[in-house]
């Protein structure tokens, strides 16, 4: 089965696990071959096995397709741990008390730009620049940069090689710079606590695993956000349920994440020797294909198709992984969707699909399952929200950003008691005694602090270097 022609958005599962089993043979570009896991326990199995399958790509035959990185996504054993310990303690670091504030200011936000219009499309305009805007204050920069990274991410996403290619170069501009700002200027954000950890990874490895925060957290965060609202404005029963509370919040996510998951599959695992697996003879570096959906639509591991009542309290789907390489930020990942769901729904009253389901279009993706646009009609407000009219709240900068202060002009402090005591120097000599031993007037000091030298401005650095460029483009 060709993939690299579009994976479509109806793939049948049913009936490829019909004909291959729990592993078929797929093409994932022109003269490439690979696997695609089907099962359930293939899936798993795939996750949780070391030694006979690798995310190391560099094994992957013929050689040289896939250029080695220096991020834990790519290693295994001890390498891997100890790139990936940093990110889960930085992770660690941004609890529930940080994060929902974060969310609820940037949600506010994009919520509040387009409150007056009565309509909106709650990918573009809010899904999407969502976690970019979020994970930038997190990352420990002003709010101009999160919607840099925000619009770098929507070209990148683009599909128009045009603004993709010089959006994939400015986005590692964005990281490699943000490393030198941090390295220079810590502060009490995530970026400083991954630098400051005690594995001491270098700039590139730190380049990595932010990017790697960013890579992995971004599109799949915007379409669970999507497709969750998409299930809530379909189904009258999840949204009366859900509003209701008679489905929580935790066990609606895991509903998505059954029914809907954000990514429809992965290339992620290389198979480490030839070995027999499902059937199906493997070759050594052979690309395995994680294949999310139709592992969450195996009926031999879950029962209840779309009911949210069979699937309360599963939380044993795919979607975070399995494994050494389990995503580290689940938690902090349901919390800001969580967050940005209620958002929506309490802000944007009444809101309703602005076509019908049948004419939403997905994503022509094999990987990513999500829509391209989900436009919505709720009551307008008439205005447009305070938080919208100004900017997020920008995080403070000590050094990047100096201010000039005037001293307080002290010449009169000095000038008047010296003229004076020129004047009546003679007097007080003879009140003090003989003119030798009188005190002598201490020099005019008045100029020297009426005109001080002017402080240069600090030279700006390549954030802002990159920030400008990319305004200039815009």
């Amino acid at each position: 089965m060709p993939l690299h022609e579009g994976a479509g958005t109806d793939v049948p599962w049913s009936r490829l696990r019909e004909t291959y089993g729990g592993l078929a043979p797929v093409e994932i570009s022109p003269g490439v071959p690979g696997w695609l896991l089907l099962g359930y326990k293939e899936n798993l199995q795939v996750l949780r096995d070391q030694t006979y399958f690798s995310a190391d790509p560099r094994p992957w035959s013929p050689g040289g397709r896939a250029p080695a990185r220096s991020g834990a996504l790519s290693h295994d054993g001890e390498e891997h741990q100890r790139l990936r310990v940093p990110i889960v303690d930085a992770l660690a670091q941004v609890g529930t008390a940080q994060l929902v504030p974060v969310v609820e200011r940037a949600a506010v936000r994009l919520v509040g730009a387009v409150s007056a219009e009565g309509k909106a499309d709650l990918i573009g305009q809010y899904a999407a620049p969502l976690p970019a805007l979020v994970l930038n204050e997190l990352f420990g920069l002003p709010d101009s940069y999160g919607q840099l990274l925000a619009d770098l991410t929507d070209r990148l996403w683009s599909g128009d090689p045009d603004r993709a290619e010089p959006a994939a170069l400015a986005i590692r501009a964005y990281f490699t710079g943000l490393v030198a700002r941090k390295r220079a200027e810590p502060g009490q954000d995530l970026t400083s606590t991954l630098l400051e950890h005690r594995h001491a990874l270098t700039d590139d490895e730190a380049v990595e695993a932010l990017s790697l925060l960013w890579e992995t957290g971004h599109e799949p965060t915007t379409h669970l956000i999507g497709n969750a609202l998409l299930r809530l404005l379909e189904d009258p029963a999840v949204w009366t349920s859900y509003l209701g509370g008679t489905l929580t919040p935790e066990d609606f996510l895991d509903y998505v994440m059954w029914t809907d998951a954000p990514l429809r599959m992965l290339a992620g695992r290389y198979s480490t020797m030839d070995i027999r697996f499902s059937g199906a003879r493997i070759r050594r570096g052979e690309p395995m294909l994680l294949g999310f959906s139709a592992a969450h639509a195996d009926q031999s591991a879950v029962r209840g198709g779309d009911d949210p009542g069979a699937l309360t309290g599963n939380r044993s789907h795919l979607a975070w992984g399995a494994g050494a390489h389990r995503c580290p930020a689940t938690s902090f990942t349901r919390e800001l969707v969580r967050t940005a769901i209620d958002i929506a729904v309490d802000r944007l009253r009444g809101m309703v699909l602005a076509v019908e389901a049948e004419e939403l279009r997905r994503r022509d993706s094999m990987a990513v399952n999500g829509l391209t646009a989900l436009p919505v009609w709720f009551t307008a407000t008439g205005e447009k929200a305070q938080e919208a009219a100004a900017p997020v709240r920008e995080a403070p900068r000590t050094r990047w950003v100096r201010r000039r202060r005037t001293p307080p002009s002290q010449g009169a402090r000095y000038q008047a008691p010296l003229a004076k005591a020129a004047e009546e120097g003679p007097a007080v000599a003879r009140r003090s005694g003989p003119a030798s031993s009188a005190r002598k007037a201490p020099p005019a000091l008045g100029a020297r602090y009426q005109a001080p030298f002017a402080r240069q401005e600090p030279e700006p650095d390549s954030l802002e270097r990159l920030l400008s460029t990319w305004r200039g483009r815009a």
